[in-house]
């Protein structure tokens, strides 16, 4: 196998574990946030924002080879083209490492989507017990639109 195709197989299958990290930081932060335990909440968030970058790092790298062997093929950087100049051996490993991130791009956006369903139910709710909290209280808002806790 070339050097540079197995670079990009690498990188590519470097991207799909980071992304499949990240996947396992948010189900624990989910997990963590349905048991209230807002400590491991927080350790979570950050953990998320690391593995967030390092993700970002990766994709980049993986770009930037695929940018190289695309000039190298005198093709396009999309998968597709790539694996059309690969041998057999190379083409079949790539397809795998390809499908391999696909499917961990899928889940993570299945994940975002699942996070973004609990926010709007977040803010819904909370939207539902302010309004009730300003109606038991007189709807007593200042002009700021802050509350006004004054005895």
């Amino acid at each position: 196998m070339r050097a540079e195709v197995e670079k990009l197989i690498d990188a590519v299958l470097d991207e799909a574990d980071c992304i499949d990290d990240l996947i396992d930081a948010m189900r624990e932060q989910r997990d963590a946030m349905q048991a209230r335990d807002t400590e491991a909440v927080n350790s979570l968030m950050d953990e998320t924002r690391d593995i967030s970058f390092e993700v970002q790092t990766h994709e980049n790298i993986r770009a930037d080879i695929a940018n190289k062997l695309a000039a190298m093929f005198s093709c396009e950087a999309k998968s597709s083209s790539l694996a059309s100049f690969m041998e057999n051996d190379e083409r079949e490993e790539f397809k795998r490492a390809a499908e391999k991130l696909a499917q961990s791009v899928f889940l993570l956006k299945s994940e975002i989507m699942i996070l973004n369903g609990l926010i709007d139910q977040n803010e819904k709710y909370t939207s539902m017990l302010l309004s009730e909290w300003r109606r038991l209280n007189g709807d007593t808002l200042s002009q700021s639109g802050s509350a006004d806790f004054r005895g």
